[in-house]
């Protein structure tokens, strides 16, 4: 995941990131949800009301790999406390697409944006 930042002017000019982009690789330790212990697995990507959908990895054994990109605009004063905490967390949840039926859960990873803006000691690119 990277965090694009508007260019700033002038000495004192806080890095106030714009856009997020995120890259799904794979997932680990999924419990299998279809016939023959695999799963047909993808991932939903959100931000804010902003959502992507990976493709399926059919017939994964509990560690499909995706290797997919999607970018989201962040919202406006991200490093205040006045964006609401559902704007700014990144959430990344893995189902499985069932043929018959709703899609069922197979688990959800969420990354607070704005303590990962705060944490300046960090590599914006972890």
């Amino acid at each position: 995941m990277s965090l694009a930042a508007s260019a700033g002017r002038g000495p004192g000019t806080m890095w106030s990131p714009t856009h997020v982009q995120v890259t799904v690789l794979q997932a680990r330790g999924l419990r299998a949800k279809g016939p023959g212990g695999t799963s047909d697995a993808y991932a939903v990507i959100q931000v804010g009301k902003e959502k992507y959908a990976t493709s399926v990895s059919e017939r994964s054994l509990g560690a499909p790999v995706w290797r997919e990109e999607a970018t989201f605009e962040l919202p406006p004063l991200l490093s205040s406390g006045a964006t609401p905490a559902s704007a700014a967390t990144l959430q990344l949840t893995v189902l499985h697409r069932a043929l018959l039926g709703l899609d069922k859960f197979l688990g959800r990873a969420e990354v607070d944006l704005r303590e990962l803006h705060r944490d300046q000691g960090r590599r914006k690119k972890q």
